[in-house]
């Protein structure tokens, strides 16, 4: 077993390298996708063989071992940190947003594209995505756009605190799996995956910052802490709006009047923003109404009834159904909020990489085997840059590469569900041992 550790710790480490040394990953987007894959695979085999040691490891070269995975997972970001954000577009946005911010003026209020703004514009400001709809991203996240665009405009500083979000949800998760009396090993499901690293550092997502503020809730969940849990599921819906499906579940074992601290808190990080009126809402309809990609259960949804309207309806009764089961059931709340966010990203029509990050320490927490191979498999989306090139408006999905993200993790679900019940965050490990 320690051969196995040793050599696919080595060969992880090589594969980074490699993504380091291509620089442009768009550029060279057959050997990044495929470096991407083997990387997965490197981790998988690295945590199995983790999982397989830790029990007869002294308490003292388990905190070593702990150490050293914290120390890996920092290394591996400083990384891939001087990459340039080449497989996303996401961050000139970001920076954008920050821009306007700190000329003074309401970044819901004009598109990017407006003539109002052109005096803002600069270099990169040809590279933002879709400059003539409004920003969808809400109030805490454009706090921070505009706190890191203060300290520097550069897009290697918004990578920078793309990597500190990441690096606080490392911490937590080590908090939640104490506090869960899980082994520290399934820290490195998380900390040591490829994916977090290439989609926060390397593309300087700031996805990370609503995993943490989730995390962070449920920690103070589990602590007895129910006014900061309540808080910070607050900051986790106005830095994303995925974070809202665990506010029922958790809010419901709670007083009444945490709704309306609930809604308090979401109110003050609107309030500054509000003068832009309703036209805050014209993003959300866009992406709702526009937007297909890497979809999973949507695509067959869609197939079978033949119409965009109907699978959106169809979806929509799902996740309600769903939420209402397990609202009667009354599960933990941790454990039925971690199924409703994995029944959520599934059935969402547009499902980039980055996206199934959301339940990875989650996942990590669990051994969830089904989406932790999910995420292995996530780069296989990137092959639309290899099926395609020039024109983005012109480019193909390639439908292929579904098959291969989403039925190894049905299967897994399907073997895992019939041998044990569904896994959730607290749950034994066994069936990696």
């Amino acid at each position: 077993m320690l051969v196995a550790l040793t050599a696919s710790s080595a060969m992880l480490a090589a594969c980074m390298l490699g993504l380091w040394s291509l620089g442009d990953l768009r550029a060279n987007a057959l050997a990044a996708v495929l470096l991407m894959l083997l990387a997965g695979i490197c981790h998988a085999l690295l945590c199995w063989s983790l999982a397989r040691v830790w029990p007869g490891w002294s308490a003292s070269r388990r905190r070593v071992v702990t150490g050293t995975i914290l120390f890996t997972a920092l290394a591996l970001r400083l990384l891939l940190l001087s990459m340039p954000p080449t497989l996303s577009d996401d961050i000139y946005r970001y920076r954008w947003d920050g821009r306007v911010q700190a000329a003074g003026r309401n970044p819901y209020a004009e598109p990017p594209a407006a003539a109002a703004l052109e005096s803002l514009r600069d270099e990169q400001w040809s590279r933002i995505n879709y400059p003539r709809i409004r920003t969808i991203y809400p109030p805490l996240a454009q706090v921070l756009f505009a706190v890191t665009y203060r300290l520097g405009n550069s897009i290697r500083m918004f990578q920078a605190v793309a990597v500190l979000g990441d690096l606080l949800v490392i911490v937590l998760l080590l908090g939640c799996l104490r506090a869960w009396r899980r082994p520290r090993w399934q820290l490195a499901i998380y900390a040591l995956h490829p994916l977090p690293a290439i989609e926060f550092a390397a593309s300087g997502h700031f996805d990370g910052w609503a995993i943490a503020a989730v995390l962070a809730a449920l920690l103070a969940h589990t602590r007895g802490r129910a006014v900061l849990s309540t808080l910070l599921l607050a900051c986790g819906v106005l830095l994303k709006t995925w974070p809202l499906v665990f506010v029922p579940l958790i809010l419901r074992h709670r007083g009444r009047w945490h709704w309306p601290l609930f809604a308090g808190g979401l109110l003050v990080g609107y309030a500054p923003f509000l003068g832009a009126g309703v036209v805050m809402l014209q993003p959300w309809l866009d992406y709702a109404g526009r937007w297909r990609f890497n979809d999973g259960v949507f695509f067959v949804l869609h197939a079978v009834s033949g119409s965009l309207a109907s699978a959106k309806a169809i979806t929509a009764g799902l996740g309600l159904g769903l939420l209402l089961w397990l609202w009667r059931r009354r599960d933990d709340p941790v454990q039925a909020g971690y199924w409703l966010l994995i029944a959520f990203t599934v059935l969402m029509p547009t499902i980039h990489p980055w996206y199934l990050l959301w339940a990875l320490p989650f996942a990590a927490a669990a051994v969830d085997i089904g989406w932790i191979a999910l995420c292995t498999l996530a780069p296989t989306a990137y092959w639309i840059l290899v099926a395609n090139t020039g024109d983005s408006s012109l480019w193909v999905e390639p439908w292929w590469p579904r098959l291969v993200e989403y039925l190894p993790a049905l299967a897994i679900w399907a073997w895992h569900a019939r041998a044990t019940g569904p896994p959730a965050p607290g749950e034994s490990a066994r069936h990696w041992r």
